[in-house]
């Protein structure tokens, strides 16, 4: 029983002693966590549309911490809460917002998809494709195809 109470006292004098210590070490790091979910997405997507980082096709949220100082979890709960998608979905809207811009400024009559889907961040025509009918109801052909009709009818204006 002496046992016992001495190790108690011993275990409330260590933690007496824990408790007293600098409580700025339990203060969360500014940069990776910051006041609330909205200013760590409202900071990235301005970084992602000055630093393009939407355009590395190797793009992982691993990756995307690491280059802007955050953290991973933090960061997938923020994207969801905020958006209620996933870290992927997130970055094809960039993606895609750049394909339509690229469209958009094309003067040419002809559009080159793998060029394109390259150029934007995608792996692959089929997945530049896929994701661009997902979110805009239609494929890139023929989004291409209303820009270049609306153009040949301002024209003939």
């Amino acid at each position: 029983m002496r046992l016992v109470r001495k190790t108690i006292n011993n275990m409330t004098l260590f933690l007496k002693g824990w408790t007293l210590t600098d409580p700025k070490i339990f203060v969360k790091k500014d940069a990776a966590y910051p006041e609330s979910a909205d200013d760590i997405v409202v900071s990235l997507n301005k970084k992602m549309v000055k630093e393009a980082y939407y355009k590395d096709s190797n793009l992982t949220i691993d990756s995307l911490c690491r280059k802007t100082n955050t953290n991973r979890s933090y960061l997938s709960r923020s994207i969801h809460r905020l958006y209620g998608t996933n870290f992927c979905d997130w970055v094809n809207v960039f993606r895609v917002n750049e394909a339509k811009k690229l469209i958009e400024k094309t003067t040419e009559d002809y559009l080159d998809l793998e060029d394109l889907a390259v150029q934007c961040g995608f792996n692959s025509v089929r997945s530049f494709s896929r994701v661009f009918k997902a979110r805009e109801s239609c494929t890139p052909k023929q989004y291409f195809r209303k820009k270049v009709r609306k153009r040949y009818q301002t024209k003939n204006l």
